[in-house]
């Protein structure tokens, strides 16, 4: 995640107690509409969330490759 990324998750997180930021603060803070930030938070959520998956996922992967190259080189 990047810089960027970043400050709009700690913006959000900040003004969610409240119902979110008013439309004119975003677009003043980050030059987005509510609706393109509405996207883009979406959009990091989805990224981290498969990011986070693949980080859990690959030693489990590792594991049944090397059971599949030991089960061919058995056969």
């Amino acid at each position: 995640m990047d810089r960027f990324d970043r400050e709009i998750l700690d913006y959000v997180r900040s003004w969610s107690p409240y119902g979110g930021p008013p439309s004119d603060e975003v677009l003043a803070e980050f030059g987005l509409t509510p609706g393109q930030l509405a996207e883009r938070v979406n959009h990091i959520i989805a990224a981290e969330n498969a990011r986070h998956f693949q980080e859990l996922a690959q030693p489990w992967q590792r594991v049944q490759a090397s059971r599949e190259r030991a089960r061919m080189i058995g056969t």
